[in-house]
This record gives structure tokens, sequence and C-alpha cells, in this order.
């Protein structure tokens, strides 16, 4: 109540200054005030709505959406576990219903995005990874929750070793090897987010297991084939990204990979203007 009552003071002064010190006022504070639901209230009631059988489809994504809006604060994504909610929203990853799928997917790569504490509750439910390894790499799986399921993917993995380790343990490389094999060929999207994931995986150091399997997956391979002269700039830009983390992090390419290298760099000459020519300089050191 005291500090409502310095914000109320401060918001009504004549001096401007005081006024943009004030800022805005606890929104939970004002709830208490006026008897509305706090967040964390607001998430338990979203999260009963999405699994409750007689609500309609509609209102299950309104109450998604809601939910995510939510979590996108911080404090209320760590209170995903306080609240025992990751249960409830895991299992919609199984839900008949694309949008809630989705959703599902959506919620947690927000949840654990730039959040450690996050991620390692993540972790303490064990089927999380490997759904989210097994939607990303079904080829029946509508493309707009195979998008939010690497998302998911990419916030879970980077800079999170724990994360990685069962990844790689669910068998991930060998779910997304597909994925990663018709990077020219998958939509633009799909290659962004696919690219976004290797990168989060990289995060995570170069072990002789991730450098096996980079080369065994024909991972680079794959990536060069990206590089074309009609390609999509953003990507080509963010191959050229994870080439360079390659080059700074002493990885050795094999000599199939630098003949690739060299042939790609002549196709994309006439980008340059449009490309990170530190990325291009870099590269150019290993020919």
């Amino acid at each position: 109540m005291e500090k409502l009552l310095k914000w109320s003071i401060s918001a009504n002064s004549q001096d401007e200054e005081s006024k943009k010190r004030a800022g805005q006022p606890d929104p939970e504070l004002l709830a208490q005030l006026f008897g509305g639901p706090d967040e964390p209230t607001l998430m338990n009631e979203s999260m009963k709505v999405i699994n409750n059988p007689e609500t309609d489809l509609e209102n299950k994504e309104v109450a998604f959406d809601n939910f995510e809006m939510l979590i996108e604060n911080m404090d209320n994504a760590n209170n995903i576990e306080n609240m025992h909610l990751w249960p409830p929203l895991l299992q919609n990853l199984d839900s008949e219903y694309i949008s809630l799928r989705r959703f599902a997917c959506s919620c947690i790569g927000t949840a654990v995005q730039n959040n450690p504490k996050c991620q390692e509750h993540f972790l303490k439910h064990s089927d999380g990874i490997k759904k989210l390894i097994a939607i990303s790499s079904n080829s029946e799986e509508d493309d707009s929750v195979k998008l939010k399921a690497l998302y998911a993917l990419s916030n879970v993995l980077r800079h999170n070793k724990p994360a990685y380790e069962e990844f790689s343990n669910q068998g991930g490389w060998d779910e997304i090897s597909p994925l990663l094999a018709s990077l020219d060929n998958s939509n633009e999207k799909i290659k962004l987010r696919t690219l976004s994931l290797l990168s989060s995986i990289i995060t995570n150091g170069l072990s002789e297991e991730v450098i096996e399997h980079l080369h065994n997956n024909k991972v680079v391979i794959s990536m060069l084939k990206v590089l074309k002269a009609e390609g999509h700039i953003t990507s080509i830009d963010k191959v050229l990204s994870l080439l360079t983390t390659l080059v700074q992090n002493k990885f050795r390419f094999s000599d199939e990979e630098i003949n690739l290298i060299r042939q790609s760099l002549t196709t994309i000459a006439e980008l340059e203007d449009r490309l990170n020519n530190d990325d291009l300089d870099t590269i150019k050191q290993v020919l």
C-alpha cells in the first residue's frame, strides 16, 4: 500500500521529473487493492481452461495466448515449475489439434529463452526434449508446429550443456539429420529455424562428439548447399555466421568440405556487398 501511495503522489505531482520516475504502478499491487487476480492466478486459470475437455477450441486458444503473454515475464516463467504447470503444458504437445501443439511448443520456447533457471526446470521433465525432437522431425507434422518446436529446442539448448546431452541421448542428431540434409530444399522459415538449432548446439562447445556428428551427418555440406546466388540472403548470412564460428573454434574441415566452400564462395561472389565481409574473410582463411 505504501508503494502505491508513493506512486500516486508522484504521478499527480506537477513535477515532470517526478512523474517520469514514478513510472507505472505494480500490476500485482493494483490487483490486490482492487480485488483482481494476480498473474500466477491468471496463469493457473488459463491452464485449467486449456486442459478442460468441456472448453471449445477457440477459448482454449485464447487461454493459451494469454498464458504465453504472462510467461514472457521471467518471474512468471519461473513460476511454471513452482505451480506444477509443466506437466499440463507438456501434455498439449500430444494434442489432436494443430493450434494447441503449436501453442505448447511456442510457450516452451518463450519460457526458457535466455532463462537458465527455467531451462533447468524444463529438463526435470524427461519427455520434453524427446517430444520436441519428434515433432521437429515428423514429416507429417504441420510446418507451423515444426517451426515452433525448432524454436523451443533452440532456446532450450542454447548455452545449456545438460540439455544438449539430453538431446544427444534421445537420438536428436539422428532425428534432425533429415532436416539438415534437406536444407537446400526446405522452406525458408524451416531452414532458418534449423540453422538456429545448429547455432544453439554449437554454443555448448565443439566436443569430439559434436565434431563427429557434424562430419558424419554431413552438416557442413548441407549448410554449404544453401549458398546459392539465388538463395535467401538471411539464410546465406546465417550459414556464413555458422561457418565463421566453426573456423574460430578450430574446426577441421575435410577436403570435400574445403572444396565445396571454395565453390560456394565463388557462387555467391555477386552478393558480397550484401553480406558480412568479416565472416567472408574469416571463412577464406581455410582455403
